[in-house]
């Protein structure tokens, strides 16, 4: 392939979109807001964790135990899209667990448990 086919010349020329419809300040970013209010997000339960090598994953069958990092009075974890937001205790509501939350992490918090 010659450098010419490769790397053709281009004309770009700037575009000016203009400003956006809907308002401005606070009462645009309420609407933007308002949009995002209803995307559904990943949220889950982690009562702890466990680190095995690819071996040990593989002799696991039903009725193996796995043991995990957290005792069992110590409070469960509650992640939003992934990321620690608060702690809680396992609950039952009617025939299915539940969450009681008992710890909203504040900023700081939550800027530590994504460094761990």
């Amino acid at each position: 392939m010659s450098e010419e086919q490769a790397n053709p010349e281009v004309t770009a020329q700037a575009v000016d979109f203009g400003p956006l419809e809907g308002g401005e300040g606070a009462q645009a970013e309420r609407q933007n807001l308002d949009l995002l209010l209803d995307v559904p997000i990943p949220i889950s339960v982690e009562v702890g964790r466990a680190e095995m090598n690819l071996d040990q994953v593989l002799e696991l069958g039903p009725g193996s135990i796995l043991p995990l990092d957290k005792k069992s009075e110590e409070p469960v974890d509650l992640r939003v899209n992934g990321k620690l937001i608060a702690r809680g205790e396992v609950v039952m509501v009617d025939d299915c667990y539940g969450l009681r939350i008992t710890q909203i992490l504040d900023q700081a918090g939550r800027i530590e448990s994504l460094r761990q």
